[in-house]
């Protein structure tokens, strides 16, 4: 993703609070006042990762549907 940046391209990644701020990647601001612009971003990075977490269970969830009763 960082080569992908440095090449110009306009992509980033959505990451909780335990990965640092890197160019590439939003992640949410720690301890933002009230009706601030940051607890604003915050509340839309919280729901676009709640999006994409249910997204990835949801996927999840059929492919080990899909693996069920094969045998190996």
């Amino acid at each position: 993703m960082q080569e992908l940046h440095n090449n110009g391209e306009l992509s980033w990644l959505i990451g909780d609070s335990g990965y640092p701020l890197q160019p590439f990647l939003m992640v949410p601001f720690q301890n933002p006042q009230e009706d601030s612009p940051q607890h604003r971003f915050n509340f839309a990075h919280i729901r676009a990762r709640n999006c994409v977490e249910r997204c990835i269970g949801i996927l999840k969830m059929r492919i080990s549907m899909s693996f069920e009763g094969t045998v190996s």
